[in-house]
């Protein structure tokens, strides 16, 4: 192979000032900078070869849809739902978000790796998702925090990622035929035809996700928000409650949160015998997000029965949809669901809008649900249901984030009216 360098001169005023500096005879003073351009490399036909990442890997989708992508992180072939998620910051808690199990997530801001990545911001052990696809990954990095680069971090994870697609046409693809089928390949072995048939021959509904993500043994959890990201010090009462969390894919700010508001926290894998947890005498259950069908699950869905009107509850997002199904109600799969930190909901109760932090494909039915059971927030971007209350059982749940990590923190006082609940039931029984 030969190689051929350049010597580039560049002549430039020394002041950085709109008007060019003069020495002291009247003439400009100038500055020449040399630099050696990047060697070009021949291959042995003489012909130069090209100095940027080809065209690499594909992402085909089920409705017959080939786009071209360049790869960083791990090599392979992967299946999964693909996703948008319009959230500008936070990539790192997206990709460690046990509710991306079984998904591809699509970042719609342009560009993502700015801030590296680093060991603060996980919001789990690993990566769930399947693969990340975005648009621009930038070439360098620049935050104090940073100890790696987002395609190193993925590389060690095993975890898919591509780049320099248009996001923002399978956006819009996403957006009017919903949620889709994919195959993410770097293999050039295999055709066109093998993956899209690949993309049709899998189906994301009916599948029990939690079970891959829950833990497999109890184990408590004691870590506050770190006092430097801490906020609403001053709406605690700072009694203790016992709390049980069932981990259905559970974030781990999510357990911050309550720590921070004075829960001794139990977490327990999600088929965890309800009389097992009644047994250690909590003051409240939580039951956390977590991935895929609601209606995968009917073993949860029975946990959830069996403890209704024993102790206070709280649902989160997959935990907001087993209530729902236990309470009577039914869940649909929505047409691309809701990812994104910028989801406008009105809390039904005060009238005021919080901004929220959201991440599921289900959705509660409301006229599904009986008597007496309440809608306290919707979604105003499509007048989805987005919380519940069922005072009778000391029942509250909400379909989004409220610990919002990614995200605003408009929601964080619900963690409030949980501590509320459990304070009344203990002082009413």
């Amino acid at each position: 192979m030969a190689m051929a360098t350049r010597t580039l001169s560049f002549v430039l005023p020394t002041s950085l000032s709109s008007q060019p500096s003069l020495d002291r005879r009247g003439g400009f003073r100038v500055s020449v900078i040399r630099c050696s351009a990047s060697p070009l490399t021949f291959s042995s036909s003489g012909v130069a070869e090209k100095p940027w990442i080809s065209y690499n890997a594909r992402l085909v989708l089920e409705d017959g849809s080939i786009w071209p992508a360049k790869t960083f992180g791990a090599p392979g072939t992967r299946i999964a739902e693909l996703v948008f998620n319009t959230s500008l910051t936070g990539y790192q808690e997206i990709l460690t978000d046990p509710s991306y199990a079984g998904q591809f997530v699509l970042m719609t801001n342009p560009q993502i790796g700015n801030t590296g990545v680093n060991p603060d911001d996980e919001e789990s052990g690993q990566c769930f998702l399947t693969g990340l696809v975005i648009r621009n990954l930038s070439i360098s990095t620049s935050n104090w925090r940073c100890t790696k680069t987002l395609a190193d971090y993925l590389t060690e994870r095993n975890i898919m990622g591509v780049y320099d697609l248009d996001t923002r046409a399978i956006t819009r693809r996403l957006r009017e035929d919903g949620s889709l089928i994919g195959v993410l390949s770097t293999e050039q072995s295999k055709t066109d035809d093998e993956l899209l048939q690949m993309s049709r021959s899998w189906d994301i509904v009916g599948i029990d996700l939690i079970s891959d993500v829950s833990c497999k043994s109890p184990y408590e959890w004691v870590d506050k928000t770190n006092p430097e990201w801490d906020f609403n010090t001053n709406s605690r009462d700072g009694k203790s409650y016992r709390v049980i969390a069932y981990d259905f894919g559970i974030k781990q700010n999510i357990l911050r949160r309550l720590s921070s508001y004075g829960c001794q926290i139990t977490v327990v894998p999600s088929t965890w015998p309800a009389s097992e947890a009644l047994n250690l005498n909590p003051d409240g259950i939580l039951f956390s997000n977590g991935p895929g069908d609601p209606s995968a699950v009917p073993y949860a869905v029975e946990t959830v029965k069996e403890l209704l009107g024993k102790v206070p509850v709280y649902g989160i997002c997959m935990g907001h949809q087993l209530l729902g199904q236990a309470l009577g109600g039914k869940t649909f799969k929505m047409k691309f669901g809701h990812h994104g930190g910028n989801h406008p909901v009105r809390n039904n109760r005060t009238g005021q809008v919080e901004i929220s932090a959201q991440n599921h494909n289900y959705a509660v039915d409301p006229a599904s649900l009986p008597e007496g059971v309440e809608v306290t927030h919707v979604n105003l971007n499509d007048g989805s249901c987005a919380g519940l209350s069922f005072p009778a059982m000391n029942v509250m749940s909400l379909q989004y984030h409220p610990e919002a990590s990614p995200g605003p923190h408009d929601s964080d006082n619900a963690f409030k009216e949980f501590i509320e609940l459990m304070k009344r039931s203990k002082q009413s029984s």
